[in-house]
């Protein structure tokens, strides 16, 4: 066909453009996000008690919960508690009294010492 240029890009070109849409879609740098929501985040732990049994509740207060993942840390935090739990809004519960210890993981996790506010009373639900 006269006049058809035909324009080829190389593997790495190829890359750079589908690693900026990627981004563009999914909201740029998600990783460097969830980081300085980490540093952000307010997290208060306490303790309840329902009926015969302690609960650890981990409270996030965070102007952008969703980037936190709470999922993936409930998760991380039931799996190294050898415990079980669930997530609620934007609250993790977990089995039995981990105040200490769920401290010193979210520290791991990224979270700041400073932030994460322990409440050493036990509330009767």
């Amino acid at each position: 066909m006269p006049g058809l240029v035909l324009w080829s890009m190389s593997g790495e070109d190829q890359g750079d453009i589908v690693d900026e849409l990627l981004s563009s879609v999914l909201g740029g740098e998600s990783g460097n996000e969830a980081e300085i929501a980490k540093e952000q985040a307010l997290v208060r732990v306490r303790v309840e008690r329902r009926k015969r049994h302690l609960v650890t509740v981990i409270e996030f207060d965070s102007s952008d919960v969703k980037s936190l993942d709470i999922n993936g840390i409930a998760k991380e935090l039931k799996r190294r508690l050898a415990a079980g739990g669930t997530v609620r809004e934007n609250s993790i519960e977990v089995q039995g009294d981990q105040r200490q210890r769920v401290k010193k993981l979210l520290v791991e996790m990224g979270f700041r010492e400073e932030n994460i506010l322990i409440d050493e009373t036990i509330v009767e639900t």
